[in-house]
This record gives structure tokens, sequence and C-alpha cells, in this order.
């Protein structure tokens, strides 16, 4: 019985070990998100990828194949008004406020979702 049970906690360690080095690491520490919008006057919003990590990267970064260093919001949604593409300011808004407010709403613990709550000065 005991072969069985030091078996399986070593099969459940494998596995959780695998998982943990498959998925990159996001940079630590907070890092100060800008929308880059000639008519943003909030402060810069700081992010911390430590709080965030239940998620998996495309949630966020929806482009990203899995190799090398994912864009930043900003290299695609450039804020041009061709139509194609939402601009950053309302990207980083869907993206974040939206997932938030939707956590709220299911009884979850989740960050801010009003402007003071992320603009702060």
């Amino acid at each position: 019985m005991k072969k069985i049970v030091m078996l399986v906690a070593l099969v459940a360690f494998m596995a959780m070990s695998v998982v943990a080095f498959a998925a990159p690491a996001g940079p630590a520490g907070e890092l100060t998100v800008t929308a880059k919008m000639k008519s943003d006057k909030k402060p810069a919003v700081k992010f911390a990828h430590e709080k965030h990590e239940a998620l998996a990267c495309k949630d966020c970064h929806h482009t990203w194949e899995g190799e090398g260093d994912p864009k930043k919001c900003s290299e695609c949604h450039t804020g041009r008004k061709s139509g194609e593409k939402i601009n950053n300011k309302v990207a980083l808004h869907k993206s974040c406020k939206d997932c938030h407010k939707k956590m709220k709403k299911a009884g979850e613990k989740t960050g801010p979702s009003s402007c003071k709550a992320c603009h702060k000065k």
C-alpha cells in the first residue's frame, strides 16, 4: 500500500513540475501600463503579473502562439482610426475592466474596475 501511495505522489509531483516549467513566467514586479493615447490624461496603471497567474497568457495576449515573448497590446492596437482593430485604450479597458466586472458579478475575488481604483496618482 505504501508503494502505491508513493508512486501516486511521485507521478503527481512530476505532472505538476511539467506544468510549472511549461508555462513561461511573466515579468516580475509591477509593470506600468499606459494607453499611449494623446487624449489620455489619467495616470498610468500599475499591473502585477503575479496577481494574474491563474489566467492563461493567451487570455490577455490573444494572438500569442507560445513562442518567444508575447507582444504588448500597443504593438497591434495602435490607435489608428482604420477600424481594423480597437485602439489600445479600448483594448486595455475591455480586457482588464470587463474581466474584473465579470468576476465580481460571479462573486469571485477580483481587482478594481473603477477609474480611480486603477488610475492612481
